[in-house]
């Protein structure tokens, strides 16, 4: 794909205004800030063109609420406990002669499939106080609740049959981050199960207790299956580890920046900075610095800006930016993306994703996240030479890449980024400029990455190696480095790290 799109013809639309120099776009202050305070700095300064009182954010936070909750789960737990109580409920009723409010069930009220078991129990008094019937009595209530627990496991199970089928086949970080959100889930239907069968009058739902409160039960469910955040301000750290107060994880979160940024008819998008620390944050934690919220806002920027025009970027490009925004935002290009930042996914550590819920989920779950993720770093060690022959990473931040890989492993901390390759590559701001530039983070050593190679642009100049101005430049090409990843692993030709 050429980094200059063809311009429609200046009647049917206006011509493009001149590029914006990375040096002229607005960004705030990083010294002495944190990630989160960057950011809403950030998206402070981008509002600040725009005139006039805006809706109040409660509507907004309603509506996203809405669309993250998949109402299909709670009807379906509704259906399952009301089937499961009645049926479980009828059963123990057939095997005392009683229902458990005490009236006495006839014989011929029974199906007849069913009247063998009548009255099993023999001389059962409803109304007895000797230790017998009560145990009787008592018996009967657990078979009855016994069949809402049933009921409310088989309707959550139904309400997220597809999701194991859609996590099935992971190749990249947010396929498996995914995948361990589901992993999590698993337990939580339990929990929610036990305590759906208690009812209001026992008052647990007042108590904030996993497995006793049954809101809590629903909620951790459903956000693990969906692979979704709390949204409660002041509470979402706690209970998922979010960052902030939006709903969105790392893959379906991608894929939502990559339609934002093709949608949004500004020319500078107010929530890139808010979603780049939303899905970056969980995962990254403490590493996550305003330098690279910055970098990752540069890199969105620079595969928008080519497309965009006054009003927006016009309708017949949509798809094509949109291609080019997932060729750099999912996939191998993310992962590429994270690496060129100094960010290595293969220091996450799966255990550890999504707060309280991913730490109780992870009771039930343990071996099958553990699982998850050393099938990630083993993935992710054999692409590493691809990343290098294609000139997408030096060789140095392979090795440093592998060696956080092994601390990961072993349980140590990662290792810091070698001086040499301690250095934030400035995405160009505008792809129209066709030049590279490079802001150093760290002092930059004389001796330069092995895999330097010159970019030919059409002004002639030759810049500083940028894997993700090189990537963004390339999207989409045919035979690229992203062809070849993308292909299935037995047709990969690919050296395997052991």
């Amino acid at each position: 794909m050429n980094s200059k799109p063809d311009t429609p013809p200046q009647k049917e639309l206006q011509a493009p205004p001149p590029a914006t120099a990375a040096s002229e776009r607005l960004y705030p202050d990083t010294m002495g800030k944190t990630a989160a305070e960057y950011t809403y700095d950030a998206m402070k300064l981008h509002q600040g063109p725009y005139t006039g009182k805006g809706p109040p954010g409660l509507l907004k936070w309603i509506g996203d609420a809405q669309l993250a909750v998949a109402p299909i789960n709670r009807m379906s737990c509704a259906i399952g406990i009301t089937t499961g109580m009645l049926l479980g409920g009828k059963l123990a009723s057939y095997v005392t002669g009683f229902t458990l409010d005490g009236k006495e069930v006839l014989k011929e009220n029974v199906p007849t499939f069913l009247q063998k078991m009548y009255k099993i129990v023999k001389n059962h008094d409803p109304k007895g106080l000797d230790s017998r019937n009560r145990w009787i009595r008592y018996s009967q209530a657990a078979v009855y609740a016994l069949g809402g627990i049933i009921g409310i496991k088989l309707g959550t199970t139904y309400a997220y049959r597809n999701v194991p089928k859609r996590n099935k086949d992971p190749h990249y970080l947010e396929d498996y981050t995914a995948r361990v959100s589901m992993h999590q889930g698993g337990p939580w239907s339990w929990m929610a199960a036990f305590a759906g069968i208690f009812g209001s009058a026992s008052g647990l739902y007042m108590l904030p207790i996993p497995g006793l409160n049954y809101g809590i039960g629903l909620a951790a469910r459903t956000t693990s299956m969906q692979d979704r955040n709390f949204m409660i301000k002041g509470m979402n750290g706690m209970l998922s580890g979010a960052t902030t107060p939006s709903y969105l994880r790392l893959k379906e979160g991608m894929h939502y920046l990559c339609h934002y940024a093709v949608g949004n008819p500004a020319q500078t998008p107010t929530q890139i900075e808010f979603l780049a620390f939303t899905l970056l944050g969980p995962i990254f934690k403490d590493q996550l610095t305003p330098q690279h919220i910055k970098q990752f806002t540069d890199a969105v920027n620079a595969v928008r800006d080519p497309y965009w025009q006054p009003g927006g970027i016009p309708r017949e490009k949509k798809q094509e930016a949109l291609d080019a925004m997932k060729d750099v935002f999912t996939g191998a290009g993310l992962e590429v993306l994270l690496l060129d930042m100094g960010l290595n996914p293969g220091t996450i550590a799966f255990d550890k994703l999504n707060g309280m819920a991913g730490k109780i989920g992870n009771i039930g779950a343990m071996k099958k996240v553990h699982a998850e993720q050393k099938a990630y770093l083993a993935a992710l060690q054999e692409r590493l030479p691809v990343y290098v022959a294609d000139g997408e990473i030096s060789q140095e931040r392979a090795d440093w890449v592998k060696a956080g890989i092994e601390a990961t492993r072993q349980g140590n901390p990662p290792p810091t980024l070698p001086a040499k390759e301690a250095i934030l590559d400035n995405i160009p701001l505008n792809t129209k400029q066709e030049q590279t530039t490079v802001t150093p983070l760290a002092p930059e050593s004389d001796e330069q990455p092995k895999n330097q190679k010159s970019q030919n642009f059409s002004d002639n100049k030759k810049a500083k190696q940028n894997p993700i101005a090189q990537l963004i430049k390339e999207a989409r090409e045919p035979g690229d480095w992203s062809a070849r990843i993308h292909q299935p692993a037995d047709k990969r030709d690919m050296p395997i790290i052991e």
